[in-house]
């Protein structure tokens, strides 16, 4: 389950959230001291435990969801490759005479309507 998790992004997006919630309250408590204001040491101490508490988490929960993102692209760039040919005909392996060019038989003019 914790095969092929990057711990190091992870650590940094969290860390990232985790600042800007330290820099919210900061701010927050400095506009408005009555409300979000820290009186006493302790109210510091819980806001450091619970930025700790946090970072942890969303760690581990950023780890987990850059893994799924990065198989979910590997799966749908494998998905969108169409499979080689075996080698046993070597015409369809060769480059048809329309290769690289537009196709013929379309236009690229919209057909007007006329009323």
């Amino acid at each position: 389950m914790f095969e092929d998790l990057n711990w190091k992004w992870a650590a940094r997006r969290a860390a990232v959230v985790i600042g800007i919630y330290l820099v919210l309250l900061y701010v927050l408590s400095t506009v408005s001291p009555q409300t979000f204001g820290f009186q006493s040491r302790g109210q510091v101490v819980s806001l450091l435990v619970n930025s700790v508490f946090f970072f942890i988490i969303f760690t581990f929960v950023y780890a987990l969801v850059d893994r799924s993102r990065r198989r979910r692209l590997a799966e749908s760039s494998q998905k969108g490759k169409p499979k080689k040919p075996s080698g046993e005909d070597p015409e369809e392996a060769e480059p048809g005479a329309l290769k690289g060019r537009p196709n013929p038989n379309t236009s690229r003019k919209k057909a007007r309507r006329r009323r």
